[in-house]
C-alpha cells in the first residue's frame, strides 16, 4: 500500500517508494530503500525534497493523531486538543543519532512531560467512562523510544525528579523510558521496542478503577484490601482490549508485570517461560523504578540499592539473566548515582559514557576529608588526561546528600 506524506513525517524504518522535489532541487542517485539513517532524512531536507511516497507493506507507517472524522466514529475516545498539538510537535524530531545531553534534554523534558499529561489524562478519562485513545500511547512510545537512542541519560535524570502526589503517572512513564533503554540494549527491533514502551506506559492504567488510597497507604492491608489491589492487572486488560494499536506485547506487559518466575505472582501465578520474554523483562523495570523512587510512605532507595534488590531476587522473582543484562544496561554507576571518587571527594554520576562504562561524566559536590559541601564542578572521567577514578559506590543517605539538588538542567550542562 502507497501512501504519500510529507517529508517531517518520514522516519526511520520506512520504505521510501517515490520521492518528490520542490522545484529546482537536485535528486539524489537512490530514489527508494528503506530508511536506516535519520542522517538520509536531514539531507532530503537540505536537498530540497517536499514529499515522499512509503510503502506501509515494507516498511512503518505514518501514525495520524486522530481527526475529526475519526471522533465521530468513536465518539466514546478520549481526545485532547493540547496532547493532539504536544505530541505533533513532538514527532517532528525523528532523529535517532547520538545527541549531547545539552543538546537532548529539552526534547527529553517536553517527552517527559507529554507522556505524564497523557497517562493522567487518560486515567480521569477511564474515570469518566471514556475510552483509551491509544494513537496518544503508540506516539509517545515512539518519542520515547527515539529519545533514548539520542542520549538515555535525558530521560533518565528528568524520570528521577518526581512529585510524591504523581507517582501513578510519573511511575508509568519513567518505568517506559526504562523499558525502552532495556529493550533497545537486548536488540529488540523498533517496533518492538515501542510495543514495550506502549505497555510500559499502559500498564498500571487499571488502577484507575481502584481505590487511590489503597496504593498510598503506609500500614498494612487487609486481604480484602491486597485483592482489590491485585484487580488492577485485570481491569487495565480489560480496558485494551480489542483495542487497535495495543499489540500483543503490551497486553502482555499489563496482564503480567506481577507475575514471578517461581509462580508467587499473580494474578495467573504463572512460572518461569510461562510468562512471556517482555512480562519477564518489565517485571525487573517495574520493581527497579518502584524502590528507587520516592512514594507516599517510602524514600527512595539509592541505585545500587535497587540492583541489589533484583540480583537478591533472581531464580526467584525475576529471570537471572534478564537481571544482569538490564544491570549492563544501566551502567555500572548508573545516572543519578553518588559515588566516592579517587581524590576523596563524592560525585553525582550525571550522564553515561558511551564506550567508557567505569568513566561517566561526573559533577563533585563534596569533600570526605573536610567534610563539607564544595563548589559543583564536572568533569569527565574518560578523559585521556583525566587522573581521577571512581573508587566506589556511596549510599547519598549516609552523607545526608540529596542527589537531585544536583540534577543537571540545560543551563548548566
Amino acid at each position: 500500500m502507497l501512501k504519500k506524506i510529507a517529508i517531517n513525517d518520514l522516519t526511520v524504518d520506512m520504505y521510501i517508494a517515490e520521492l518528490i522535489a520542490g522545484p529546482g532541487a537536485k535528486m539524489p542517485k537512490k530514489k527508494k530503500g528503506m530508511v536506516r539513517d535519520p542522517r538520509i532524512i536531514a539531507k532530503f531536507v537540505e536537498i530540497g525534497i517536499e514529499q515522499v511516497v512509503i510503502d506501509v507493506s515494507k516498511g512503518l507507517d505514518i501514525v495520524d493523531l486522530p481527526s475529526a472524522n475519526e471522533e465521530k466514529v468513536c465518539p466514546n475516545r478520549y481526545v485532547d486538543s493540547v496532547i493532539q498539538s504536544d505530541l505533533a510537535a513532538l514527532m517532528r524530531e525523528t532523529s535517532t543519532h547520538y545527541h549531547d545531553l545539552k543538546l537532548e534534554w529539552g526534547t527529553a523534558k517536553e517527552v517527559f512531560d507529554t507522556s505524564v499529561c497523557i497517562v493522567s489524562n487518560t486515567i480521569e478519562a477511564v474515570k469518566d467512562g471514556k475510552s483509551i485513545n491509544p494513537e496518544y500511547f503508540q506516539q509517545a512510545a515512539s518519542a520515547i523510544s527515539r529519545s533514548v537512542l539520542r542520549n538515555k541519560d535525558a530521560l533518565t535524570w528528568l524520570g528521577k525528579f518526581r512529585h510524591i502526589n504523581s507517582y501513578l503517572y510519573e511511575h508509568s512513564v519513567n518505568s517506559a523510558v526504562l523499558m525502552g533503554i532495556f529493550a533497545h540494549s537486548y536488540g529488540l527491533n523498533t517496533i518492538q521496542v515501542e510495543q514495550c514502551i506502549t505497555g510500559a506506559l499502559l500498564h498500571d492504567l487499571g488502577e484507575a478503577e481502584v481505590d487511590a488510597e489503597l496504593f498510598e497507604r503506609a500500614g498494612p492491608l487487609t486481604d480484602d484490601e491486597y485483592g482489590q489491589i491485585k484487580q488492577h492487572v485485570n481491569y487495565g486488560e480489560r480496558l485494551v482490549q480489542g483495542v487497535s494499536g495495543v499489540d500483543d506485547i503490551a497486553v502482555k506487559i499489563i496482564q503480567e508485570h506481577h507475575e514471578r518466575v517461581d509462580g508467587s505472582g499473580y494474578p495467573k501465578r504463572l512460572k518461569g517461560n510461562d510468562i512471556s520474554l517482555f512480562g519477564r523483562m518489565f517485571a525487573i523495570v517495574d520493581t527497579y523504578d518502584a524502590v528507587t523512587n520516592n512514594r507516599m510512605y517510602k524514600e527512595a532507595a539509592p541505585s545500587s540499592v535497587g540492583m541489589r534488590t533484583l540480583l537478591e531476587s533472581c531464580n526467584t522473582h525475576y529471570d537471572e539473566g534478564l537481571v544482569h543484562q538490564f544491570i549492563k544496561c544501566m551502567g555500572v554507576y548508573p545516572t543519578g548515582s553518588l559515588v566516592k571518587l579517587s581524590n576523596d571527594l563524592l560525585a553525582v554520576v550525571i550522564a553515561q559514557i558511551p564506550g567508557s562504562p567505569l568513566k561517566p561524566l561526573v559533577r563533585m559536590v563534596y569533600n570526605l576529608k573536610t567534610a563539607a559541601y564544595i563548589q559543583p564542578r564536572m568533569i569527565d572521567l574518560s578523559l585521556p588526561n583525566c587522573t581521577v577514578k571512581v573508587a566506589s559506590y556511596e549510599d547519598p543517605r549516609n552523607h545526608n546528600i540529596n542527589v537531585y539538588d544536583f540534577m543537571p538542567s540545560e543551563y548548566d550542562l
